[in-house]
């Protein structure tokens, strides 16, 4: 499991070469995009059945973060007013 995050060899000595050929501003930028598009091409998509998973995770956290804090909010209001409403 280690090996597979470790960089291969060729690949950082092509990062050196790459850097050390382009060493203007436009071929550091060039670059930087070539990299990070290499980058890009790993990420894997989830599948239909993960997007759902994940979405409905999602949208339960934040149902319950909305009633938590409408909770709080229900409860430091009626504090508020206990203590600033005028007993006469």
């Amino acid at each position: 499991m280690a090996e597979e995050l470790q960089p291969t060899d060729d690949l950082v000595e092509k990062a050196k070469a790459d850097r050390a050929a382009t060493r203007n501003i436009f071929g550091r930028t060039a670059l930087f995009f070539k990299q990070v598009f290499a980058e890009l091409r790993k990420v894997t998509r989830p599948t239909y059945k993960e997007l759902v998973s994940y979405t409905g995770v999602v949208l339960a956290f934040v149902v319950l973060v909305m009633v938590i804090l409408a909770g709080l909010d229900f409860v430091f209001l009626n504090v508020v007013t206990f203590v600033f409403t005028p007993t006469a």
